[in-house]
């Protein structure tokens, strides 16, 4: 049971960072759409700020939720010990 359990660990970890990795690039990519830098020129919007700033805390919250899952998981297998 626990060669699966490590597995399902494993799996989830591995969906969680790249979605965080997809997440930031989709709010990077808006954030530079949004200051036209594809046109050549810079335009300082400040939605495109926020959205920069989403992407930052939304991609590190999901990649650092699965490190506190995992913590959590051992912390729980350390107190309790197999019978």
């Amino acid at each position: 049971m626990k060669g699966a359990n490590e597995m399902r660990m494993k799996t989830l970890k591995l969906i969680v960072r790249v979605s965080a990795i997809i997440v930031f690039l989709i709010c990077l990519y808006t954030f530079l759409l949004g200051n036209k830098v594809f046109y050549g020129k810079f335009d300082n919007d400040g939605f495109a700020w926020y959205f920069l700033a989403k992407g930052i805390f939304c991609s590190l919250s999901l990649f650092l939720s699965v490190d506190i899952l995992e913590g959590i998981r051992d912390l729980k297998g350390r107190n309790n010990p197999p019978a």
